[in-house]
C-alpha cells in the first residue's frame, strides 16, 4: 500500500463536489437529533439502541435496505429455513447476552458451522489435497498471543511498536518457531487478500482470545431459531423512522467545538433530508471513499488515507450438483501450506436445507455480483467434473449475494511504525466524530463491547 497525502487539494475537490450535493437538500426536511449514526451494522445498531435507552435521540443512516452489516440471512422459499451466509455466530459474554435479551431474541448454544465431512480440493484444477487436516492453534501460539494484550480488544500499541509485530506472518512464524501453526493460522475465517502478506500484528488481532474461545472452547451463542438477522429486524422495528435505509450522506459539515455539532445532507428514497446533530458516530468501514462526503480536514485525510479494506463476498448457491454429505474447501495443491489461490471461492459449506450451500469468495480487487457468481459457477462446474458422484448436468443458481467490501481496513508496517494507530485513537471526538467500526476489532461481539465502552464519552460530548 502506498498512501497518498491528499491534504488541501483533496479538501478543494471535496468542497466543489459538496456544492453540487447541497442542492439535493435545498428546502429539504430537517431532522434534529442528539446523535447521528452512520452505518447500521453491528456497531451502528448497538449504538442506536443503547443511546436511545440512555435517553438520547438518534438517527441511523444506512446505505443498504436493512440493518445488520455483515450479518446476512437467506430464507429458503420452500421451508422458510433461515440460512446465515455472513456472520455465523456470536461470542458468549454478558454484552452479547444482554443485547439479545434487549431485542427479545432467544439465545441458544451454537457451534462453529457444521461442515460435515470436509473435502480439501484445489479449486483451480479440481485435484484433492490428500492427508490434510486443520489443527487447532498450539499452546505456543497462545503464548505468543498473550505477549501482546493490547491487540486483544483494539490496537493500542506501545511506543515504540515491537518490530516483530511488523514482520509478515511467515517471517514471524520462522523467527519464533511457530511454523507448526501455519495451517491453523492460515485457516482463520473471513480474512481477505493474500494471507502470506499479513503482518503478525493483524494475525494476533484477528485470531485473538475471543475467536479462540469460540473455536476451541465453544463459547458461542446464536439465535435459538437459527436466524441471526432477527436481532437487526427487531432493532429496526423498534427504531422505526429513526433509521433511514437505502440512504447516503452526500455532504457534511462538522464543527470543532461540541456546541458546533454536525450538519449532514442525506439522500433517501423520499428525497433529500438535512440532519442536524450534536455528535456523529461513524460505524461504517473507515476508508477514504466512505468518509469523503464529511468534509475531512488535512489531519483526517492524512490518517484515513493510510487504510484500505479487503475485497470479500458471500452468497447462497442451490442446485449444487455435488454430493451433499461433504463441505468443500479451497486449498492449493502446490502452494506452501496449501494456501488457496486468490481470487477465488474460499469454501462451500452445507446448510440445514439439503442441497443448499453458502459460499465465501476472496479477491484482490473489487468485483461485481455477476463477476463473482460467474467465477463461482465455473468453480462448481469444475468440481462437478472431478468429484465422484457429482451431477454434471446440474446448473447452479444463486438466489442471494452480499459484498462485504471493504472488509477489515489495514495499513502498512511503515505507517504503524510512525504511530498511525495513536493518531486513529486521537481522532475519537475530534470534530464531534467518533469511530466504532472494524478498524480496531474484527467481530460483532467485540464491536458491541468496544462501542459500549465508548458510549459514555459520546453522551458526555453531546451534553456540552
Amino acid at each position: 500500500m502506498k498512501p497518498t497525502k491528499l491534504g488541501s487539494s483533496f479538501s478543494f475537490i471535496a468542497s466543489a463536489l459538496a456544492i453540487d450535493d447541497l442542492a439535493r437538500c435545498r428546502g429539504a426536511e430537517v431532522i434534529t437529533r442528539d446523535i447521528a449514526i452512520i452505518g447500521g451494522g453491528a456497531a451502528g445498531t448497538y449504538a442506536a439502541i443503547n443511546l436511545k435507552d440512555r435517553g438520547k435521540s438518534v438517527v441511523v443512516v444506512e446505505r443498504r435496505g436493512s440493518l445488520g452489516g455483515h450479518t446476512s440471512t437467506y430464507h429458503d422459499p420452500t421451508t422458510g429455513t433461515p440460512i446465515n451466509y455472513g456472520v455465523q455466530l456470536h461470542h458468549e459474554d454478558s454484552i452479547t447476552r444482554d443485547f439479545y435479551a434487549r431485542l427479545n431474541v432467544t439465545a441458544g448454544p451454537g457451534s462453529f458451522p457444521e461442515v460435515k465431512t470436509p473435502l480439501y480440493i484445489d479449486f483451480t484444477d479440481g485435484s484433492p489435497i490428500l492427508d490434510y487436516s486443520i489443527p487447532q492453534p498450539s499452546e505456543k501460539y497462545f503464548q505468543a498471543l498473550h505477549k501482546y494484550p493490547y491487540l486483544e480488544n483494539g490496537i493500542e500499541l506501545p511506543d515504540p511498536v515491537p518490530e516483530e509485530l511488523l514482520l509478515t506472518w511467515p517471517e514471524y512464524m520462522e523467527k519464533f518457531n511457530l511454523t507448526n501453526d501455519a495451517i491453523a493460522t492460515y485457516s482463520r475465517p473471513a480474512t481477505p487478500g493474500d494471507l502470506t502478506k499479513y503482518l503478525a500484528l493483524y494475525v494476533f488481532n484477528y485470531l485473538n482470545t475471543v475467536l479462540l474461545e469460540e473455536q476451541v472452547e465453544g463459547k458461542i451463542i446464536v439465535n435459538a431459531n437459527g436466524d441471526l438477522s432477527e436481532l437487526y429486524r427487531n432493532a429496526l422495528a423498534e427504531l422505526g423512522s429513526d433509521v433511514l435505509l437505502n440512504s447516503v450522506v452526500v455532504s457534511g459539515q462538522r464543527g470543532r467545538k461540541p456546541t458546533d455539532g454536525v450538519k449532514l445532507c442525506v439522500t433517501t428514497p423520499k428525497g433529500g433530508k438535512w440532519i442536524i446533530a450534536k455528535q456523529l458516530v461513524f460505524t461504517a468501514p473507515a476508508v477514504l471513499k466512505n468518509l469523503e462526503p464529511f468534509s475531512l480536514d488535512e489531519r483526517e485525510v492524512n490518517i484515513i488515507s493510510e487504510f484500505e479494506g479487503g475485497f470479500y463476498y458471500t452468497g447462497i448457491v442451490t442446485n449444487f450438483g455435488l454430493p451433499t454429505n461433504y463441505s468443500y474447501t479451497n486449498r492449493g495443491q502446490n502452494t506452501e501450506y496449501h494456501i488457496a489461490t486468490v481470487p477465488g471461492v474460499v469454501m462451500f459449506n452445507p446448510t440445514n436445507v439439503e442441497g443448499t450451500y453458502y459460499y465465501w469468495y476472496n479477491s484482490f480487487s473489487d468485483m461485481t455480483r455477476e463477476q463473482v457468481e460467474t467465477d463461482t459457477r465455473n468453480t462448481i462446474k469444475l468440481l462437478q467434473r472431478t468429484v465422484t458422484g457429482a451431477d454434471v448436468s446440474a446448473e447452479p443458481k444463486f438466489p442471494a449475494f452480499k459484498s462485504h467490501t471493504p472488509l477489515h481496513p489495514i495499513t502498512s508496517a511503515d505507517a504503524i511504525r510512525r504511530g498511525i494507530y495513536r493518531e486513529v485513537y486521537s481522532l475519537q471526538g475530534y470534530r464531534n466524530t467518533w469511530y466504532t467500526g472494524s478498524l480496531l476489532v474484527p467481530g460483532s461481539s467485540q464491536l458491541w463491547n468496544n462501542t459500549n465502552q465508548l458510549l459514555p464519552r459520546i453522551i458526555a460530548a453531546s451534553e456540552q
